[in-house]
């Protein structure tokens, strides 16, 4: 793990040259909202990119580091509003930094951390760090004591990194989620709660991709509906299905469906249906109102 500052590992900073095209994007943005927004070509000229990474392995990394995020929070017991207000400060966080000088596992745990006190669900700081550690060294039955050397380099690393990821994310820790959005849909329109049931579980395996940053929650969570109704065989939406949204733009909807179900057909491992069968209503999962 690395917990070295960039101040200590001459990272470039957002204003260098090396990432100026990210600067001058953000500079033309209007709000504190929209600073969170970025092109797909912002996402080839990243930090990270610039410190002389692929965009592949960087995509992979940010992967890697959710996934070990959604491990850390299963441990724990955390509800899924905890872990996708985590992953959105993860993929927010490296449009400003490089995993050169970040690594992965330590800055997903302090999303983490940091998720739980945002959303007010925290857990002892002492079972955060175990949990940590556990996962980390894939070993749930891992035993340490405080004193141990493991122990104190979690310890240290969610505190040392804290800091860090607050001043990156400009202690801006305010998230909209599409599942909110994905809600109001099942009000708005007619779609059956097995179609709601699909697409919050689409929602919920494409976070260790950066939609967050690219796209709003509301195109986000319509594009994991369009899919959920596609893959069905018996409940499709209407054709003029979108104008009963507000704000909607249907191009960039379809266009972010293709992607989704080619990231996962890349990306993720299914698991088994019996398992989707007995996962709950999503409204009961977020406790997010309709």
């Amino acid at each position: 793990m690395t917990t070295e500052s960039a101040e200590n590992t001459g990272e470039p900073e957002v204003g260098s040259n090396e990432c100026r095209s990210v600067e001058n994007n953000m500079n033309k943005l209007p709000t504190a909202y929209l600073q969170w927004y970025f092109t797909k070509d912002d996402l080839l000229d990243t930090p990270t990119i610039c410190h002389g990474r692929t965009f592949e392995d960087e995509q992979l990394d940010r992967i890697k580091g959710c996934h070990f995020l959604l491990a850390v929070g299963a441990k724990l017991g955390l509800p899924q509003l905890v872990v996708v207000t985590a992953t959105t400060f993860f993929h927010r966080f490296y449009m400003r930094q490089s995993m050169t000088n970040h690594h992965v596992y330590d800055i997903a745990s302090t999303c983490l951390f940091i998720a739980t006190k945002v959303e007010e669900c925290t857990r002892r700081f002492k079972d955060i760090v175990l949990a940590c550690a556990r996962k980390a060294s894939k070993n749930d039955n891992l035993r340490l004591e405080e004193d141990s050397k493991e122990f104190t380099r979690w310890k240290e690393s969610l505190l040392h990194n804290e800091i860090i990821v607050l001043d990156t994310l400009c202690f801006d820790l305010s998230v909209e989620h599409p599942h909110t959005s994905l809600m109001r849909f099942e009000t708005q329109l007619t779609v059956s709660s097995s179609s709601i049931r699909k697409a919050w579980m689409l929602l919920y395996q494409s976070l260790g991709a950066p939609l967050c940053v690219l796209y709003k929650p509301n195109i986000i969570a319509a594009a994991a509906l369009l899919l959920a109704t596609n893959l069905s065989s018996s409940d499709r939406l209407n054709e003029n299905w979108y104008e009963n949204l507000h704000d909607i733009d249907v191009v960039q909807v379809h266009e972010l469906a293709a992607e989704m179900l080619e990231y996962f057909m890349d990306h993720y491992l299914v698991r088994s249906s019996s398992s989707q069968a007995n996962s709950p209503h999503p409204s009961q999962q977020m406790h997010l109102a309709h």
